[in-house]
C-alpha cells in the first residue's frame, strides 16, 4: 500500500503564500491612511517614526519606506525609526514602570533626533497594526505628550469604528488615522514580524532567539519568511507612494 509523507516543499510554498496575502492585505489600508498623512509627507516635519512592536513591525516598515522616499525626493532629512514593545495586558503598576522606562529611553532618542535635525524634537509618527481599546499604546502616548511632541498615529485598522477611535484620539491628544475596521492577519503574526514581545519589556526579542531555533534549518526557514515579508513591504510601500504622487502632483 502506497503511503504519502508530508510534502515539505508544498508546505513551504503555502507558508510563503500566506506571507504574501498577509502583507498585501495592507495595501488598501495604507492607501487610505496615506491620504490623511499627505501634509506630513509634504512638510518634512516628521522626525521620528515609532513602531508598535511586535506585529506593528510590518506596517512600520511600510510607512518608513514611504517617508524615506518622499523626504529624499524633497530634500528633507529622513525620519529616524525606533521600535518599542506595546503594553497590552499589563497591570496598572506595570504600566507605570513601563512608562518610566519609555521616558528614559526617549530622552536619549531625543538627543539623537536633535543632533541629526539641528532643531528641537517636535513631531513623531506612531505606527501600529490595529487599535482596539488603545490601552497598549497609552504609556507611549503619555510620554510623548509629556515631552511636548506633536504626534500622529497611523493604524492599519481599528476594530471598534470611528466613534471609538475619536475617543482614543481625544485621550491621546493626537489624530488617529486608520485604514479599515477589521482584525488584520498581520496581528500577532510572529513568523512575519520576526519578533516576539513581552508586555513589560521595552523591546521585542527576535522570534528565532525566543524559541531557540537560531542556526537551525527551522531558523533559516523562519528568516526566509521574515525576509519575504520585508521585501513585499518595501514593494507595497513604493507602489503606494508612486500612486499617491500621481494624484497629488508631488514634485521636487
Amino acid at each position: 500500500m502506497e503511503t504519502f509523507g508530508k510534502n515539505t516543499d508544498f508546505d513551504n510554498e503555502m507558508e510563503m503564500a500566506r506571507v504574501s496575502s498577509t502583507v498585501l492585505e495592507l495595501r488598501k489600508p495604507t492607501e487610505r491612511i496615506l491620504e490623511k498623512l499627505s501634509s506630513e509627507l509634504e512638510s518634512g516635519e516628521v522626525q521620528l517614526i515609532i513602531g508598535d512592536d511586535a506585529s506593528g513591525r510590518i506596517p512600520t516598515a511600510i510607512f518608513r519606506k514611504i517617508f524615506d522616499l518622499a523626504y529624499k525626493e524633497k530634500g528633507f532629512v529622513t525620519p529616524e525609526t525606533r521600535f518599542l514593545a506595546g503594553s497590552r495586558g499589563l497591570f496598572a503598576f506595570e504600566k507605570v514602570e513601563k512608562k518610566e522606562k519609555m521616558a528614559e529611553y526617549l530622552k536619549e532618542v531625543k538627543k539623537d533626533i536633535e543632533k541629526k535635525f539641528g532643531q528641537p524634537f517636535s513631531k513623531a509618527l506612531v505606527v501600529t497594526d490595529v487599535v482596539v481599546t488603545g490601552r497598549s499604546l497609552d504609556p507611549l502616548m503619555e510620554v510623548l505628550n509629556d515631552m511636548g511632541v506633536e504626534t500622529v498615529v497611523a493604524s492599519m485598522t481599528a476594530t471598534n469604528g470611528e466613534s471609538y477611535v475619536k475617543e482614543i484620539s481625544e485621550r491621546w491628544h493626537a489624530p488617529v488615522y486608520f485604514g479599515g475596521d477589521y482584525m488584520p492577519d498581520v496581528y500577532g503574526n510572529q513568523k512575519i514580524s520576526g519578533v516576539v514581545k513581552e508586555g513589560q519589556d521595552l523591546f521585542a526579542e527576535t522570534y528565532k532567539n525566543k524559541w531557540g531555533i537560531t542556526g537551525t534549518e527551522k531558523g533559516e526557514k523562519a528568516q526566509e519568511m521574515v525576509n519575504k515579508a520585508r521585501e513585499l513591504s518595501e514593494q507595497l510601500a513604493t507602489e503606494t507612494y508612486e500612486k499617491w504622487k500621481m494624484t497629488h502632483g508631488f514634485e521636487k
